[in-house]
């Protein structure tokens, strides 16, 4: 299964399945999302030995403070990681949310954070989230866990007279980057515990991203190999519809390319004139104009983009049985990276891709802990 690591059989004294902690999932990733699911997605992730949950925010009903305590609440066992953005709330509130949720999960929580759509922060009234915006807030935050008292903090992410919070806790949650170009890859190598990985990674940029963390951790004087790196892989088992793999496929994918395209095809090294020819497109128009193309595109839309998509953008997927599925998971650490998140599917979905992995689990270059950003 995977070249880097000779194969082992799960073993267990009392009868219970080992915890894969290399391995989660994303929360509620329909649309339009029911939260509701949060709750019997986390038990069966628990009963698959899943090693954690992600939670992605969308400003709809997936807060991920709510959330992320919904699966405490659900789970024994499970790591928790919810991705936000740094300015969206007061310094105090994000601290007391880590620290509620480390004592609440007894270790088990982390926290990341992603620079979003610029065009979007632009549009709602707020500040275009930069690297120095994230490194100040990344220093303020863990000042904050520590117990100090910060006085007239005026730098990049802000300007606050008064910032405390008494957690009473000896320390605070991983902090982590969610990462798409080589720049915050680097960041996240100079200042984050655990980076995640955008989906529809090709192997090359894939490696390149472990590479820009690695050589950012170097910079910074910073052991490289104290930053987890999780790989983010859409999962698409075939035992899925074709509508189903098709809007978890080549419609999750024209959605980032609706979002943020020049980053993702420059990450990938992908062709710029064949995303060219598919923005000049009245299908793409069309379909993006009606909102997120994996949410609100037909069937016959989906396979007509599916058509001007170059095949090789789609050949980082999980795709085909859970054999080749689960294959395509440990591939992931031949590149590099740490752990995988299977996303885009929910735990009783991607079950029979666990059963696979399992059978054939790959002897991982470093343990890693159930907290997503923490290596065992």
């Amino acid at each position: 299964m995977s070249t880097a690591a000779q194969a082992t059989t799960p073993s267990s004294t009392d009868g219970a399945l080992d915890q894969l902690n290399e391995l989660g999932y994303y929360a509620v990733t329909r649309h339009p999302a029911d939260v509701r699911v949060v709750l019997p997605e986390a038990r069966t992730a628990d009963a698959l030995g899943l090693g954690s949950c992600h939670i992605g925010e969308r400003f709809t009903v997936k807060d991920p403070a709510v959330l992320s305590g919904a699966v405490a609440g659900a789970s024994t066992t499970l790591g928790i990681a919810p991705s936000t953005n740094y300015h969206t709330r007061h310094p105090t509130v994000t601290a007391t949310i880590g620290s509620t949720m480390h004592a609440l999960t007894e270790g088990r929580f982390a926290m990341a954070f992603g620079r979003g759509m610029a065009a979007y922060w632009q549009a709602i009234g707020l500040p275009v989230v930069t690297e120095a915006r994230l490194r100040d807030f990344f220093g303020i935050l863990r000042r904050l866990w520590a117990g100090e008292m910060i006085l007239d903090h005026d730098g990049p992410a802000g300007k606050w007279p008064f910032l405390r919070h008494a957690s009473g806790l000896p320390d605070g949650p991983p902090i982590g980057l969610v990462a798409v170009g080589p720049k915050t890859m680097e960041l996240a190598g100079e200042i984050a515990d655990f980076v995640v990985l955008h989906t529809f990674f090709s192997d090359e940029a894939t490696t390149s991203s472990v590479e820009a963390v690695r050589r950012g951790a170097e910079r910074a004087g910073r052991d490289p190999d104290s930053v987890r790196i999780w790989a983010c892989l859409a999962t698409v088992p075939d035992a899925l519809s074709e509508e189903d793999q098709l809007r978890r496929g080549v419609g999750r994918l024209a959605t980032y390319l609706q979002a943020y395209a020049d980053v993702l095809v420059s990450a990938n090294g992908w062709d710029p004139a064949a995303w060219e020819r598919i923005k000049q497109s009245e299908l793409f128009t069309d379909a993006a104009t009606a909102g997120p193309i994996d949410a609100s595109a037909s069937l016959e839309t989906l396979q007509r983009i599916g058509e001007l998509i170059p095949a090789e953008w789609l050949d980082s997927v999980a795709k085909g049985s859970p054999q080749e599925c689960a294959g395509t998971v440990a591939r992931q650490y031949d590149l590099g990276t740490h752990s995988v998140i299977m996303h885009g599917a929910s735990p009783h979905e991607i079950a029979p891709v666990v059963q696979a992995y399992r059978a054939n689990r790959p002897t991982l270059r470093r343990a890693v802990a159930a907290n997503p950003g923490r290596f065992a």
